[in-house]
């Protein structure tokens, strides 16, 4: 899976596909009225904005599979491993540089921890939890989509 590119001067990174992201092959798009994507999507409704403002990527390309799918738990997606974060840093390297962005939004802790270690600290860097976190409201998500 690659960058949406909305040819935006923001960049929002998130985590890694869920699975109907990886079947339809864009990030954070997941028709599920719980998922993340429809959170997003109402995040950027409060701002008066849609997807297609921003450029979309995920830190992980890949689908990382189930937590506890291996003994038939409903479960959440796994956290990537180490192996993956890894061998999937080029790509969200060259989605960081593919032009001059005024503003990079991360969504959750593994996007947060990998744009870190590939740009260290700067001044166009916001962190906010990821849309699926417990307790992550909308106005927050919706107040760090707002430029």
């Amino acid at each position: 899976m690659r960058m949406e590119d909305n040819g935006s001067d923001t960049l929002l990174v998130f985590q890694s596909p869920g699975i109907e992201e990886w079947k339809r092959g864009h990030p954070i798009s997941s028709p599920s009225p719980r998922s993340a994507a429809a959170k997003m999507a109402k995040a950027f409704e409060l701002i008066g904005s849609d997807r297609g403002q921003f450029n979309i990527t995920n830190a992980v390309q890949c689908f990382p599979g189930k937590r506890g799918a291996e003994v038939g738990l409903n479960s959440r997606d796994r956290s990537p491993p180490a192996e993956v974060l890894v061998a999937c840093s080029k790509w969200l390297k060259t989605d960081i540089h593919k032009r001059s962005y005024k503003r990079i939004v991360v969504f959750g802790r593994v996007a947060e921890k990998m744009v870190r270690k590939l740009i260290g600290m700067d001044s166009r860097l916001l962190y906010v939890p990821h849309p699926s976190a417990r307790g992550v409201s909308l106005a927050r998500l919706a107040a760090a989509l707002k430029k």
